[in-house]
């Protein structure tokens, strides 16, 4: 009986047997991809990219005070244009170089269109140029959206603008005390903002606020604290309760808010000019 345990009685592996066809396969792949890269290349990538790689549409967002045509016009992005070769940065920067824009953010939106998100600048105080201008949160000058159209905010007096332009960065101390005023006044907790109709910085210590009924408000230079505003607001909502108007009030002193030249609302609406 034989006892030969050479490799020629064992069986091949599944890989040795399957080395053959592996290699069939190889060769159909590599065949395959040299196939479509070749079709590939035929492809007119130059027309397709005009056809379909190009600007549809360009969204705006975020505007409140501006019109979308306007963003549009700086974006200066037209339909058609090379979607592709398109500079994102270079369309933000257009866009920022509007005077009544803060800060813009530039993306791409859906497969062939352009967003464009727009910060506006805020207006905080009007100021008067020969016409009146608007000046945002931060004292740079705005561009009147039409001629003698200004937002609902106070009147700034008392402030030298020079000739500066719109775009400009108002920096004198008369101009950083308007708009320390017009911040405090704005708090939601005071509403106050929305009855007050002028803040004149020109005397060095004091600021002299004008209310929508004419009711003077004396202040120091700088702006007092909320909570004497506050008593500002309750004493005048008491007057008024009272059917009284005064002339004047005083909040220079802390915690104190003194009322001078106080006189029936009747009688005061009668002495108005036009009144009947």
């Amino acid at each position: 009986m034989s006892h030969y345990q050479g490799r020629a009685l064992q069986r091949p592996s599944r890989r040795e047997r399957q080395g053959g066809a592996g290699w069939g396969r190889q060769a159909l792949r590599v065949l395959a991809v040299m196939v479509a890269m070749t079709a590939l290349a035929m492809l007119p990538w130059k027309e397709m990219r005009r056809r379909h790689a190009v600007v549809k549409a360009v969204h705006v967002k975020g505007v409140r005070y501006l019109d979308p045509s306007r963003i549009r016009k700086y974006a200066a992005v037209t339909e058609g244009q090379d979607l592709l070769s398109l500079d994102l940065g270079a369309v933000r920067r257009r866009v920022e170089a509007d005077p009544r824009i803060g800060r813009a953010e530039v993306r791409h939106h859906g497969l062939r269109g352009i967003e464009v998100v727009v910060h506006e600048r805020i207006p905080a105080l009007v100021v008067t140029m020969g016409e009146p201008f608007e000046v945002d949160t931060a004292g740079v000058l705005l561009e009147p959206l039409q001629r003698g159209v200004v937002a609902d905010v106070p009147l700034l007096t008392g402030v030298r603008t020079g000739s500066a332009t719109p775009g400009t960065k108002i920096r004198s101390a008369g101009m950083q005390r308007g708009l320390a005023w017009a911040a405090v006044l704005s708090d939601n907790a005071l509403r106050l903002a929305g009855q007050v109709s002028e803040v004149d910085v020109s005397e060095s210590r004091t600021t002299r606020l004008v209310l929508m009924n004419g009711i003077r408000v004396v202040g120091p230079a700088w702006p007092v604290s909320v909570r004497q505003l506050s008593g500002l607001r309750a004493t005048l909502l008491d007057l008024q309760r009272k059917g009284m108007m005064p002339g004047e009030v005083d909040v220079r002193i802390p915690d104190q808010v003194i009322v001078r030249d106080t006189q029936p609302a009747e009688l005061v609406s009668a002495e108005e000019p036009g009144t009947i």
